[in-house]
């Protein structure tokens, strides 16, 4: 068993929660009960910044604070349940407080404007404040290549408390006995597919609660419907206001008409022409796809 999945770590926390998003409970569930792997992320460009980055991140918060901070080379867990964990970037000295460092490109400079925090990154800081016992917390953040943040979470015994009561009752009543959780999210198709491979021939009554599932679901869809028209509409009124030009102006908005020219790859034509060199490009990906269709008898 890999260790992280002995324990909730830090950067868990929100998914646990159902308050991230980039996991689901259900991704974590899996996870920690190794009914899934976990993606080897660590070739992406993002990561890798990350990586060398959180040394520069420490840095620059030594500079902006005229505080000092060291490395902790353990994982540490709560005194009262050691199936929550969290490792730190960085430990200030003279303070009971960890530090977490951050990068993220120019486009999320607005999730961190006055004192805001990603809802991802301080429920990661108060899970370290709850299992290190810490009296607060600091997060700095390298933004781009042009701006630099950091910002103090102090400690909230009151949410604290309501985070470790949702984050054991989700360790003891899914993971401990490897029942799946009942919320499903809208990310977890992937999820869904790793842990549910086909059986082909095989059959299952669903009952009530799928048919009243698939009678909101369709309502959903023919609302869909309806509001992409009414959307085409709209688009298509500005277009005829637009004429032939290119830009058009409000006080309050800028509307483009612009000629795009694309270029793409005809995968049939290739197949038909070079087969071989289409044989040899190709991957096969599997899926499993969701169809609903009305019982002829019931018609």
């Amino acid at each position: 068993m890999d260790d992280r999945q002995k324990y909730i770590g830090a950067s868990e926390a929100a998914a646990v929660l159902g308050l991230s998003r980039w996991a689901t409970p259900l991704e974590i569930w899996a996870l920690k009960t190794g009914q899934i792997q976990a993606k080897d992320i660590s070739d992406k460009i993002e990561v890798k910044l990350g990586n060398k980055l959180e040394q520069t991140v420490a840095e620059l918060f030594m500079e902006e604070t005229s505080k000092k901070v060291h490395r902790v080379n353990e994982t540490l867990y709560h005194p009262k349940y050691d199936f929550l964990g969290a490792n730190l970037d960085r430990k200030v000295v003279g303070e009971n407080a960890p530090l977490e460092c951050k990068t993220c490109s120019s486009w999320k400079a607005k999730e961190w404007g006055g004192e805001d925090i990603p809802q991802e990154y301080l429920i990661q800081v108060l899970h370290q404040i709850a299992v290190g016992g810490f009296d607060h917390g600091y997060i700095a953040c390298l933004i781009g290549n042009h701006k630099f943040v950091w910002k103090r979470v102090d400690r909230d015994d009151k949410l604290i408390s309501d985070m470790i009561k949702k984050e054991v009752h989700f360790w003891n009543a899914f993971v401990k006995p490897v029942v799946m959780p009942g919320q499903v999210s809208a990310g977890d198709a992937e999820v869904l597919f790793q842990l549910f491979p086909v059986e082909p021939g095989s059959k299952i009554e669903l009952g009530d609660d799928a048919d009243k599932i698939i009678e909101s679901l369709e309502s959903l869809k023919a609302d869909e419907r309806i509001l992409e028209k009414e959307i085409e509409q709209q688009e298509n009124t500005l277009k005829a206001m637009l004429k032939e030009n290119e830009t058009g102006t409000t006080n309050n908005h800028k509307v483009t008409w612009k000629l795009q020219v694309s270029r793409r790859l005809s995968t049939d034509l290739l197949k038909q022409d070079l087969p071989e060199i289409y044989m040899k490009y190709s991957r096969q990906s599997e899926t499993r796809v969701l169809r609903i269709s009305e019982l002829k008898e019931n018609k």
